[in-house]
Order: C-alpha cells, then structure tokens, then sequence
C-alpha cells in the first residue's frame, strides 16, 4: 500500500504552496474545483491543513475519507493543543510555530492599485490570478481541553505503519512516554516493546533508548552508555544516578569515581529535594568506591565533613553511609581522630551502639587490637548498656582467638551486671539484648570451632546465658540449642506450627552489606515536536519544517486580522 501512496501523493499540486509557507496561494490553489477524484481526496487534506493552522475545529473523520492516517494526525496535533492548553505557544512543538502569526505568509502579493479586480467568471484569462477572502484568525482564542491520547489508537497507529517507520515509531514514543508519565507502566511497556530507537530522527533517538530501559525492556548496562550521551545532558542527573549504581554492582570502581565526579559535594539546602535526593546518592556511590578501592583517606574526605549536621538522621542513605564509615574506621586504629568522627555519625545516646558496631567490624576483618581497645572504652563507661556491649564484645574475641577461659570469664561479667541494685528496667531489657545477640554469635561460631572441647563449653556458656536473662525470653533458647547440637526439629502435632530453628555459620548474599537500590528513575519525557506526517512535493512524508531555534513566543494577532482559510 506504501508505493500506492507515494505515487498520489507525488501528484499533490498543493504541498509546494505549503513548505513555500505560502498559505495564500495554497488557499487560492484549493478554491479550484478539484480535476479528478485524487485531486479531490488532496484538496481534503490540505483544506484540512488550512483551517488547522488557523486554529479552527476540524470536523469528524469518516470511515470512508481517503488520505486518513495523515488527516487523522492533524486531528491528534489538535487535541495536544488543548491539553497543552496556553503553555502550548512556549512548547517545544509545531504550535510554537502555528501560534506565530509571522511564520507563514499570509499577506497578499497584490498592491492596491497596481491590479485590476473583477468579479469571478467561469472563463478565465491566462495571466488572470484568483485572489482569495481570508477569514479572521483564531488562533488567538483559547482551545477547547483535550487529551489526544484518547486519539491516539491501536487503530490509528496501525493506519500510520503507511507512512513509514519514522512516523509510525514517532507516534510510539510519544504514547508510550505520555502513559508512562502518568503511572501507567504496564501500558507503556507494551508500546515501548514495539519502538525501535533506530527508526526515529536524531533528536529523539537518544531518548526512546531510555524510554525502553526506564520499562526494563533493555539491560541495564544502557544506562552507563547513555549518561555521557550529549542529547541527554538535561537529564544527565537521573541518568548517572542509575549509571552509577549499574557500575557499582559490577564493581567498576574507577568508572564510578569518574562518572560520578561532577557531583562529588554534598548538596546544600537550597538544592530542590528532587535534585538533593539523587547527589546523595550519587556521594553514596563515591563512598562505596572508596572503600572497595582501599582509599581510607579521600572516604573520609568526602564524607566525614557531612556528618555533624546529619548525627540525627535515620535516612536509610544516611544509615548505610554510617556503615561505610564504620567499616572503614574498623581497618584502622583507634585515634582521636577515629574517636571525634564515630561521635559525629549519630546522637550522643547511641555512642555506645556506634563503638560496639565498630568492634565488630574491626573483628571481623581481622583487627583485634581495635576491637580491643574499642571493648576497653566501652567499659570504661558508666552506663550498664556501654559495660555489657564492652563485656561481650571481650567475649566475641575470646571466641576468635580460641580463649575459652576469657569467654567464660566475659559472659560471667556481663551477666552479673544484670544482678546489680537499682538498675533501670529499661538498661536490663538493652542487656538481655546484649546476651540474647551473644547467644547468636555463640551458635554461629561453633560451625568454626570444631574441636571437641568447643562444644560442651559453648552448651554451657548457652545454658548460663538462658539462666541469666529474664524468663520471659525462654521461648528463644530452644531453637539455639538445637542449632548447636546440630540435631533436626522435632515433629509437632497436626495444626500446630512447626518451630523454626536458626542457621549456624556464615553465608554471603547478593550485594556488599549495606548497598541500597538507586532511587526510582524518572524524568520528564520531551514529546515529539510534531505528531504530523505531511507529504512533500516529491510524495514522501514529513512531520513539520526543520527546527529553528527557540525564541519567545509572538504576541498573538488581534482579532479580526485576515487570515487564509480553506474555501
């Protein structure tokens, strides 16, 4: 059908006089009375061209007009319009052009006294030119609201596949943009799938390849590609934000440290939320690198100075950057530096919580001078909480270097301070969590602790931990013991719920600890400039003039001014 096409429209006597943006003499083209039934079906489009660019309402399709993708488009640009509503004149579209009086001619070629005038004869002189009433502008009247998606169906796109791909992929986007724009992902999806980026003109192509991978329709490697893509640099941001945490799950440190370097400061209060919430996670990512990378110092430069106006956020982002900088002080020793900055990362009342995390941490990577130090401070401390973390923390390290003696001695420690008089209920309950932990930690060391004598010392230091918290915790001890003896759940009635038992040993999972998800991706998508598809003098179709660069918008005609107007 597409050849059939081209060859009644490369006979269009009218598409000269439009890309000319001569409309007067398009006008008096179309007071002709048609030749043949084509020129009549071309006379219908262009008629329709006129009164579209003089902002007057186009009647109804019919199922049987001819030439009705490209009529039917016009009809779709009508109702952008009316949704753009008055900031359609400032848009980036077609009626950034159409609502400028200036942008077609529309004067006549006829002076006042150099012509002269007669009526309209049915014969008609050689040199004789019909010279056409123009009716007023209406451009300057508001559009009726309308909403083109409504337009814009399965129908009408498969229609549109006539004029070509280009056409056909430019109505794609902008449907599957605009739905996606307004929460209605899965319908987007669906028409995202049938884009082929390829297809589109250049300044629109970039966009369709995000508009697919914001549906996950593309692998979400494309998101590193196109964050130094030039037509996207008004979207950089959101873009580099899921570039970054792409490079991140892959472990390209370099490449994050590079990408994300234009965003290397934390962001002031006078950065929109928006915009706040994605440099911070783009310093988030900074962060991560640095420590994958080893980098101790440039990590505390970049993020130790935020800390002090952040101490009472529980941001998640806040909280996994806390625990970046945990591990990264637990690989060091305790200095007063270390000290000063594990007092900025929070409040005051949780110091103790932050120092017994960072033994932990400096534990588990091999730094039991730290870890000793740290459970020295804590014990230095006056509050009960502080002196149980300190009392269990020694007893995490008797379990690492094998001191059965000193993990015996430790948990004997931290349960007497619970016997102690006029100790706040609420200090005892922080201490049964303190066992209660320990009592984990005791179950999961045992998958390394493998000698025989282990066992019956973990048991008993287990049993003593279950005697010395307060009753109400008895229901947890079952599921631990079992655990340690490494024997099977016992069968329950029928209808009871079988008791879970916990896991012993270590098992790594996914992502480094503490990695979050990027924040959601979105953007405000650029429509297309024109949803038109008008054919040229040669057949082929065109959806508007080469583009011009942006100037404000004209001040409309008044009223009354003439105009050229379909016949």
């Amino acid at each position: 059908m597409a050849p059939l096409l081209a060859v009644v429209l490369a006979a269009n006597p009218y598409s000269e006089q439009l890309w000319a943006k001569d409309l007067r003499g398009l006008v008096a083209l179309l007071a002709d009375p048609p030749v043949n039934p084509a020129d009549a079906e071309q006379q219908a489009l262009f008629g329709d061209v006129v009164r579209f660019l003089n902002c007057e309402p186009l009647p109804a399709l019919k199922a049987e007009d001819r030439l009705h993708a490209s009529r039917a488009l016009l009809r779709l640009e009508e109702a952008r319009r009316g949704r753009l509503g008055a900031s359609a004149a400032k848009s980036d579209t077609v009626w950034r052009d159409v609502l400028s009086p200036d942008f077609f001619r529309r004067a006549s070629v006829f002076a006042q006294g150099e012509v002269l005038r007669w009526p309209v004869e049915e014969e008609r002189w050689s040199s004789e030119v019909l010279e056409v009433k123009l009716k007023a502008w209406s451009c300057d009247k508001p559009a009726a609201p309308a909403d083109e998606l409504g337009l814009l169906t399965p129908e009408l796109l498969k229609e549109v596949d006539v004029l070509g791909p280009e056409a056909s992929g430019r109505l794609l986007y902008h449907r599957a943009s605009q739905l996606l724009a307004r929460g209605k992902a899965d319908e987007a999806r669906e028409m995202a799938a049938r884009l082929s980026p390829p297809v589109l003109a250049e300044e629109l192509r970039p966009f369709a390849q995000l508009l697919r991978l914001a549906l996950e329709l593309e692998p979400r490697e494309g998101y590193v590609s196109l964050a130094r893509e030039p037509a996207l640099a008004s979207r950089r941001l959101p873009i580099a934000v899921q570039a970054a945490a792409q490079l991140s799950t892959e472990g390209r440190w370099q490449e994050v440290l590079a990408l994300t370097e234009p965003y290397a400061q934390w962001p002031g209060s006078s950065t929109p939320a928006a915009e706040a919430e994605l440099r911070k996670d783009l310093l988030y990512r900074r962060a991560l690198a640095y420590q994958a990378l080893g980098d101790r110092e440039a990590l505390l430069q970049a993020i130790a100075p935020v800390f002090p106006a952040l101490a009472s956020s529980q941001d998640p982002l806040v909280e996994a950057l806390r625990g970046v900088m945990l591990a990264s002080l637990a690989r060091g020793a305790l200095e007063p530096q270390s000290l000063a900055l594990l007092k900025d990362l929070g409040p005051v009342a949780g110091l103790g919580r932050r120092m017994a995390s960072l033994g932990s941490l400096a534990l588990g990577v091999g730094n039991v001078r730290t870890a000793l130090e740290v459970s020295e401070r804590l014990l230095q401390e006056r509050g009960v909480p502080s002196r149980a973390r300190g009392f269990a923390l020694r007893a995490e390290v008797a379990l690492a270097s094998g001191d059965a003696a000193g993990l015996t001695r430790s948990i004997e420690r931290l349960l007497a301070l619970r016997r102690q008089e006029r100790v706040p209920v609420r200090d005892l309950e922080e201490v049964d969590r303190i066992a209660l932990a320990l009592a984990q930690t005791l179950v999961t060391a045992s998958a390394d602790l493998t000698e025989p004598r282990w066992r019956p010392l973990l048991s008993a230091q287990l049993e003593r931990v279950r005697e010395g918290v307060h009753s109400r915790h008895e229901k947890v001890f079952p599921a631990l013991v079992a655990a340690l003896e490494d024997r099977p759940p016992q069968p329950v009635a029928k209808g009871k719920r079988q008791e879970a038992f916990v896991a012993v040993g270590q098992v790594a999972v996914g992502a480094p600890q503490g990695t979050l998800p990027p924040p959601p991706f979105s953007v405000e998508w650029p429509e297309p400039y024109s949803l038109l598809a008008l054919p040229l003098p040669d057949g082929s179709p065109r959806d508007w003039f080469p583009r011009e660069p942006s100037t404000p918008a004209a001040v409309p005609a008044p009223t009354g001014a003439e105009v050229p107007h379909a016949p």
